[in-house]
């Protein structure tokens, strides 16, 4: 029988030829599963890496805060505004500053320069107006503020009529987009304290009937 080859190894007497891979998982990944490779592997769910925000939006959490944006939140940077958006922002700001002016000089006895304040105010809706494709409800409580202040005929609102303009002006500043609906369902608050919402003319034209 001839000698075995020095260079020839025996395999099957050397157990080290088996396989004995074991693969290494580090401490921080603990959730990970090593499957063989002929197991099929079960869904994993995606996480997000730490230090991101993660919203979850369901059906469920959809229907129930069923709110309108404001423009804050659809509009978040600036730039995006279109101009007669910017444009309306800045009337609006302006016509709040107005009516707080006018509360503060009513509180402290100073009727003739409250008056000043809502003078000032009344200039700056027709130009309100003219912002009116922003939405229809837009257009709606404007001319309503038009109409109350009209119907004054020359005599400064009260303390009461003024917090429902600036209140009205605020809701237009945060909401610029209602509906006409939407707008219908803040008429009362101007009428509940005194003002007419509707132009004198269309009043005059009903009441011909």
């Amino acid at each position: 029988m001839a000698a075995q080859p020095a260079n020839i190894t025996d395999i099957s007497s050397h157990a080290s030829w088996q396989s004995t891979y074991q693969p290494k998982l580090s401490v921080s990944d603990s959730a990970t599963v090593i499957e063989s490779p002929t197991s099929k592997k079960p869904a994993v769910a995606v996480t997000t890496p730490a230090g991101l925000p993660l919203t979850q939006v369901t059906k469920a959490s959809v229907a129930s805060s069923p709110r309108r944006l404001t423009q804050s939140e659809l509009y978040p940077v600036r730039h995006a505004f279109a101009p007669q958006h910017i444009a309306a922002l800045r009337l609006l700001t302006v016509a709040i500053g107005r009516c707080e002016h006018a509360l503060a000089h009513l509180k402290d006895g100073q009727k003739m320069k409250a008056d000043t304040e809502i003078q000032k105010l009344q200039v700056l809706l027709p130009e309100l107006f003219c912002c009116r494709s922003l939405g229809d409800g837009f257009g709606t409580l404007v001319a309503a503020l038009s109409s109350g202040l009209e119907a004054l005929n020359g005599d400064t609102p009260n303390q009461h009529q003024i917090q429902a303009f600036k209140r009205v002006l605020t809701l237009l500043w945060e909401k610029p987009f209602l509906t006409a609906d939407e707008a219908d369902s803040h008429l009362p608050l101007l009428e509940s304290v005194g003002l007419s919402v509707y132009p004198a003319d269309l009043l005059d034209f009903l009441a011909s009937d």
